[in-house]
């Protein structure tokens, strides 16, 4: 899908698929090692990391 992680974050910088898009202040895309062979997914941010990101 995406060479590079750049790409994919660039494509949902405004995204509109759910709800959230009307609310949200900032797209919250995440942390880590962005090499690594396995990802674990949690629950979406919070208001929290909406406002500070």
């Amino acid at each position: 899908m995406f060479e590079k992680w750049e790409e994919l974050e660039e494509s949902i910088s405004d995204c509109k698929k759910c709800k959230l898009c009307k609310t949200r202040q900032n797209i919250v895309f995440g942390v880590g090692n962005k090499e690594a062979k396995i990802m674990f997914i949690g629950e979406g941010p919070g208001a929290d990391e909406d406002r500070l990101r």
